[in-house]
């Protein structure tokens, strides 16, 4: 998978988990609904930066975005 799709789902897995909408991630990393929504689809590429935003704002590390669920470590 591009690393750009795997860092999206992790997004949107993340989120998930923690019982997010597109909104309350976009609202606590400071970021438009509109451009998490195109992270989590792959077509956005977000900076180092927004990514730290994203990871704070779900309460992780940013490593755990960059992670295949489909491989082990």
């Amino acid at each position: 998978m591009k690393l750009e799709k795997t860092f999206g789902a992790n997004v949107r897995r993340w989120r998930k988990e923690r019982g997010l909408s597109q909104e309350e991630l976009a609202a606590r990393a400071e970021l438009h609904t509109t451009y998490v929504s195109g992270i989590e689809t792959g077509y956005r590429n977000p900076t180092v930066k927004i990514v730290g935003r994203i990871a704070g704002a779900l309460g992780i590390e940013p490593a755990e975005l960059f992670r295949d669920a489909g491989k082990d470590d």
